[in-house]
């Protein structure tokens, strides 16, 4: 008996062997694309970032200096400066704006389907073509927004939008707030839809409004979603540069470089592809902090 047991015992250890190599070998494609075209770019432009190199010929190894050039120049600062503020812009406003959308849409039942279309559709339209169509809206002699404050009699605030350090940034924020808006709304709508509904109804019972509801149900039931999205849309802002190089290259005078645009520029327009990987690390370092730092938050709020 003890022979029969402690053979079944060895079976079952076999067979769990069996379903781990099973679900390793099912992934392991998705491991080697990950491991290529993820891990090994991040490893080569660590590797880089230690040489003076022009992309183009031999390399000249400078060990840190890349990075104490980095933290010296005046011009990477800048672009940090003008990523944070697009990221406190963009970021939170876009989520309230998608959450307000997804709490309309909540309450519609007739035509949800070609609402949400509409709403999300500027997320799926190419950047180029966002970017190109409100570089004409924006244009100071014909564009419609400066004629739309004419005929409204707000002569006093037209401007040259994308040709003035002062706006320039913010006008490229609220671009990208339109673009991705619809993108936070689907998702703030999907959570919507998992909150028990007798809540609403015991609220509704109670004499709450929307605002009470909001206040005291939908806002603490989707902290979970609150943190995804922003965990999700600090990561995509750090890496926004079709949007701001079709608009603007990073002008007028560097007043919308961001860190992505300085990335570029440095690599492919003044060859500093040693320097520049430099820069891609300390972005990815940022980021990387910044959702460990969310994560920890995450945890200390369902503790």
């Amino acid at each position: 008996m003890a022979i029969t047991e402690s053979s079944r015992i060895r079976r079952a250890v076999k067979k769990r062997s069996r379903r781990r190599f099973t679900g390793l070998f099912y992934t392991l494609p998705l491991l080697i694309f990950v491991s290529v075209f993820t891990f090994f770019g991040i490893f080569y432009n660590i590797y880089i970032g230690m040489f003076e190199w022009t992309g183009i010929g031999p390399k000249l190894f400078v060990g840190l200096d890349n990075y104490v050039h980095l933290f010296q120049d005046a011009s990477f600062y800048e672009a940090v400066g003008h990523t944070g503020y697009f990221l406190l812009v963009t970021i939170p406003l876009s989520m309230v704006l998608g959450l307000l959308l997804a709490i309309l849409l909540n309450g519609v039942w007739k035509a949800e389907g070609l609402f949400k279309s509409i709403f999300f559709l500027p997320h799926v339209i190419a950047v180029v073509t966002i970017g190109t169509t409100f570089v004409g809206i924006y244009e100071p002699n014909f564009g419609l927004l400066n004629h739309l404050l004419k005929a409204l009699d707000l002569s006093g605030l037209t401007r040259s939008w994308l040709s003035e350090p002062s706006s320039a940034l913010n006008a490229i924020a609220a671009v990208y707030i339109f673009a991705n808006s619809g993108f936070y709304m689907l998702i703030y709508y999907t959570s919507l839809l998992n909150i028990d509904q007798e809540m609403f109804e015991a609220s509704k019972i109670d004499g709450a409004g929307v605002w009470r509801q909001c206040r005291y149900i939908i806002v603490p039931m989707l902290g979970g979603t609150h943190i995804t999205l922003s965990i999700l849309g600090i990561i995509h802002a750090l890496k926004v540069f079709d949007l701001v190089w079709i608009m603007t290259e990073g002008g007028p005078g560097g007043a919308t470089e961001l860190i992505s645009t300085f990335l570029f520029r440095e690599s492919l327009l003044k060859y500093n592809t040693g320097y520049s990987g430099a820069v891609s690390v300390v972005l990815l370092l940022i980021a990387f902090g910044y959702t460990i730092f969310q994560l920890r938050v995450y945890n200390r709020i369902r503790r």
